[in-house]
């Protein structure tokens, strides 16, 4: 698997043959963007909730429950709300679609852009899948779509040293030379003393993010929390980024949502989170990447939206568990939730590195 070839740019090309079905109808060039917002009403349909709605107008959970004195998050179907919006998109709209030779229910929502277990809700009566099979969809033709449209700049990243080195384990280690980790518009090292790492996984993390942004033409902010100290060694409150082969990388936030917080799912891009692990995965250093189990669904939906296969999708992530998984790149971890965990590889020239 070679991140530098066309996959993902192919197949979000409107060009392209095997575009999904939702990126043919989508409608997104209509939204448009107030700073001050504009009021208007909106019509909650099925499976929508309060975080769905204020993500897809750009505006705050809280705010919107606020002005409709909501005191629940669970919302009645064709309630009508206020919403003072910042981005005004056209409503969604409730089609039928024809289920096609071999398709499976992840199949079909894929195509669509929407959730498999949205989907099952609105077919409640449909027990199999048969080509021929007419579901309903909840179609939203201004999804946010933030990767793939278009290329980005050319990689272009700082030289790094070879010489600083991973001694002993994550848990327990240290770097030789450590290098810092570059500054550069691909993303933001939150504090520059807490970027510190071996040449080994410094060169490959700057690597995927070149590829990332290059390949899918993402331009949000993504920011790098801590890797390691200069030296290594004790990281707390962290057990582990001890020797220069781990970095947290917050999860992508959709256009609107405030950076300032824990992200619910609702608020993460997940295509472009999917996206950046393909990158940082087929550069060939990474061991592993940790992320919480109850968010894998999300993330195995957006590669699947992304053109990724169940079977292409079996060695690389540990959702959903119906095939063997001991090897998966994507792994569970707790406390790995607005974050992804990443763990470099040992690199060939460091011989008292440990994995």
């Amino acid at each position: 698997m070679s991140f530098s070839g066309p996959a993902i740019t192919l197949f979000f090309s409107l060009l392209s043959f095997d575009q999904p079905q939702w990126a043919a109808r989508w409608r997104g060039d209509e939204v448009r963007v107030s700073e001050k917002g504009e009021w208007i009403k909106h019509t909650v349909v099925s499976r929508e909730n309060l975080r769905d709605i204020a993500v897809r107008y750009g505006v705050d959970a809280d705010h919107l429950r606020k002005w409709n004195k909501l005191s629940s998050s669970k919302l009645r179907r064709g309630r009508k709300l206020k919403v003072r919006a910042h981005r005004i998109a056209p409503p969604k709209e409730k089609i039928e679609v024809t289920v096609r030779e071999g398709e499976t229910w992840g199949a079909v929502a894929a195509n669509w852009g929407v959730d498999t277990k949205d989907l099952h809700a609105w077919n409640y009566r449909v027990d199999e899948l048969e080509p021929g099979t007419e579901l309903t969809v909840w179609f939203d033709p201004a999804r946010y779509w933030t990767v793939g449209r278009r290329l980005g700049p050319l990689p272009n990243h700082a030289m790094v040293r070879d010489d600083a080195l991973s001694i002993g384990r994550p848990q327990k280690g240290r770097i030789e030379n450590a290098v810092a980790l570059p500054a550069t518009s691909d993303y933001t090292c939150r504090s520059a003393r807490l970027c510190w790492g071996s040449s080994y996984a410094v060169q490959g993390l700057q690597r995927a993010f070149a590829n990332f942004r290059y390949e899918t033409g993402y331009k949000g902010e993504i920011i790098i929390g801590s890797m390691s100290r200069q030296y290594g060694r004790r990281f707390p409150p962290h057990k582990s980024h001890q020797s220069g082969r781990d970095v947290d990388i917050r999860l992508p936030l959709l256009p609107f949502v405030p950076d300032w917080r824990e992200p619910a799912a609702e608020e993460v891009d997940w295509m472009a989170t999917w996206a950046l692990i393909e990158a940082l995965i087929d550069t060939g250093r990474v061991q592993t990447i940790f992320l919480e189990s109850d968010l894998q669904r999300n993330l195995y939906e957006a590669a699947r939206m992304m053109g990724r296969s169940h079977e292409e999708l079996g060695p690389l992530i540990t959702y959903p568990r119906d095939q063997p998984k001991k090897e998966a790149y994507v792994r569970h971890s707790k406390g790995h939730d607005g974050h992804i965990h990443v763990r470099f590889k040992c690199g060939p020239d460091e011989p008292k590195c440990r994995a």
